[in-house]
């Protein structure tokens, strides 16, 4: 019984040690030179960066880019799946319409710890 009760317990601290190395990795990354790329129609079209507070409309797509965040606000498909995904705010992370043809991408040095 003693045996069973001490694998329990370094499972738990295993599981513990794992949990706080998942939320340092989280809230140490800088979030710099985060640049929004959106595409139309296979063409970049707008790059703006992530630090600044705007809403852009291309194809119909509206797009909010507010407190270092990407979101669709609207789209006029059918579907609403780019404005279902959510937000986006860290590098390689992507939101696509596809019937208004419209890609966007986060890009730049999202993720560097400097630990």
């Amino acid at each position: 019984m003693r045996k069973y009760r001490n694998d329990i317990l370094l499972i738990l601290i295993l599981l513990l040690i794992m949990g706080v190395s998942l939320i340092l990795f989280f809230s140490l990354q800088k979030k710099e030179n985060l640049k929004v790329y959106i595409y139309s129609e296979k063409e970049l079209v707008e790059v703006v960066d992530l630090s600044r507070n705007q809403e852009l409309g291309i194809n119909g797509v509206q797009i909010v880019i507010q407190n270092q965040e990407v979101l669709v606000s609207y789209s006029p498909c059918k579907d609403q799946i780019c404005v279902h995904q959510g937000k986006i705010r860290s590098a390689g992370q992507t939101i696509t319409c596809l019937p208004q043809r419209v890609f966007i991408q986060i890009e730049g040095s999202g993720v560097d710890i400097g630990v």
